[in-house]
């Protein structure tokens, strides 16, 4: 299953904070991804101090554990999503259902 994870800084509150914790993440091995867990892409609007990402797993609880990390300072919003192959066959079926 495919998750799109949305991110702002309320207010641009801990923004140092948050910039600083970015920054070391990808040498910190607490930040590692537990197996079963998959970033695929993530991209940042550093102007408006927000961004989003997309992620693949089939248990979402390893995903807002994941998150833990991060909700302390960053207002957080999860959303399953498709891609388009799966889109055309959910809409496919919804034409026939109206």
């Amino acid at each position: 299953m495919l998750y799109r994870v949305d991110w702002h800084m309320p207010n641009n509150t801990h923004r140092d904070d948050i910039f600083s914790r970015f920054l070391e993440s990808g040498e910190n091995p607490v930040y590692q991804l537990p197996d079963g867990l998959a970033m695929i892409g993530r991209w940042h609007d550093v102007g408006a101090l927000r961004g989003t990402s997309i992620w693949e797993t089939e248990d979402v609880e390893l995903l807002v554990q994941w998150m833990q990390h991060w909700n302390d300072k960053l207002q957080m919003d999860i959303t399953p999503c498709v891609d388009d192959d799966s889109a055309a066959r959910i809409v496919s079926k919804a034409l026939y259902l109206t």
